[in-house]
């Protein structure tokens, strides 16, 4: 029986050389974004930079098998291009006069809270490789 890439992905999580780098990643991620809730992100760039470090520490939980530079710029592009992608979904339902449709919540969040630290993600994985291959 093979095994879909996705599967190997994720066992490959769990292997002995990479299991410390995902629990680590993984434990920081929830206690940063414990963090933030109890320091409050309402206006407040403390909390709101412990919540996207959270983010972006979950990001690392998930990729950390990944070892090319060129993976984590294509995470960043797609995550930059969801984001464009979002604001012309905006445009054209505010230009057919159909705002009853948006939500203000769902958007910020899937722009702030997803696409903005997969592009953080993305751009350190893709600088890290980089220089360290070269």
């Amino acid at each position: 029986m093979k095994t879909s890439s996705i599967k190997k992905h994720f066992l490959s999580l769990l292997d002995p050389a990479r299991r410390w780098f995902t629990l680590i990643f993984l434990l920081l991620s929830i206690i940063l974004v414990i963090a933030s809730q109890v320091i409050g992100t309402t206006d407040n760039p403390p909390g709101i930079a412990a919540l996207l470090g959270g983010m972006v520490s979950l990001f690392f939980a998930f990729t950390n098998p990944w070892r090319n530079a060129t993976n984590y710029a294509i995470m960043a592009g797609v995550c930059l291009g969801l984001i464009a992608l979002t604001f012309l979904a905006i445009m054209v339902l505010s230009a057919l006069h159909k705002t009853e449709y948006l939500s203000e919540g769902i958007v910020m969040g899937f722009t702030g809270l997803i696409c903005l630290p997969g592009i953080v993600a993305g751009a350190a994985g893709s600088v890290f490789w980089a220089i360290r291959k070269s």
